[in-house]
Parts: C-alpha cells; structure tokens; sequence
C-alpha cells in the first residue's frame, strides 16, 4: 500500500515518512507530471494518493479531478470517476512556503534546526537529493506536529486516512480532518 502513494518531491517524501511512518517506502517520483503518469500507468485499476505542489503550470491529469476539499494551503482532488480511486493532494503554492508558514503559525524558527529562514535558500536545502534523509527536516516536521502546527497536522491526517481508508473513503470525515 505504500507505493501507492506517491509524493513529488524529496522533503514531501521526508514529511510523509516523518510524520506518517511507511511500513516500507513511498514511491517517491520527480516532478507532478511524474507522478501523475505513475498514477495513470500503475495505478490505473488501483488507489493511489499523490502528493504535489500547485505549480503554475498545472498537471493535465487534474483535468480528471474534482476539489472535494481545500482548507488553507492544501486541496485534496478526487477522480471524477468515483470507481478510480485517485486522489492527489496539492499544496498550494508549494512545500517549501507551507514549511515556513506551518512553523511560523507555531512561533517555531527554522534556524533553531540549522535550516535556512529565507524561502530561497530553504528552496535549495530542500531540492537537494539529501533532503528525503535530512535529520533537520525531521525534528522540524516533529516539532512543528507537537506544536500543534494544523495544515501539517491536516496533511498528515489526510494521507494517514486515505492510506487506511483506501477504497471506502468517506469525504464528510476527511472534511473534519
């Protein structure tokens, strides 16, 4: 089941596994396009859960997909076609704005885990293959969950339900996440 979920970059992967341990690994991708064509290509008659930035350029398999839910930086899409259970989670604009805006919402400081405070170098620690493995990230992420951070917290519980959920999925008690 942990392949079926499908983060788009490698500190989305750290926070995934940080905060929602896989029992193996998620199937970390490359870019939304990416994980999109995994979605469609092996996960075509399976769930999947993809996690992506709302890049400026969207994704043509969104197409596909309706807003079932959109709290603050995050919107959870559902396939159309209730019978594919496809979800992807956008954050909106991207990861390394919802880690900033998550840890200042709990007065937490990014340097207190030798992590750049300004989005642009935050942006090039975190692009950086080593990021899916950094030490900093994870404390952050644990931190900032035991602070009470709650768009992480939400996304955290978003992809803890659907990975449980999977093919019963109830949108009224996703919306109370």
């Amino acid at each position: 089941m942990d392949l079926a979920i499908i983060p788009e970059c490698f500190v989305d992967t750290n926070l995934l596994e940080t905060l929602v341990p896989p029992v193996t690994r998620y199937n970390h991708q490359k870019g939304c396009g990416t994980v999109a064509k995994v979605m469609k290509q092996h996960f075509a008659d399976r769930f999947a859960l993809g996690i992506i930035d709302k890049d400026k350029n969207e994704v043509d398999y969104l197409k596909e997909f309706t807003v079932a839910c959109q709290v603050g930086p995050l919107i959870l899409h559902r396939h159309r076609n209730l019978a594919r259970h496809h979800y992807i989670i956008q954050i909106s604009p991207a990861m390394e704005r919802f880690i900033l805006d998550s840890a200042a919402s709990v007065n937490i400081s990014l340097s207190d885990f030798d992590l750049p405070e300004d989005l642009d170098q935050l942006r090039k620690v975190s692009k950086s293959v080593n990021s899916k493995y950094d030490e900093r990230f994870k404390r952050l992420f644990i931190a900032m969950r035991q602070a009470g951070a709650n768009d992480l917290i939400r996304l955290a519980g978003w992809v803890s339900y659907l990975k449980e959920a999977t093919y019963q999925t109830d949108m009224e008690v996703l919306e109370k996440i």
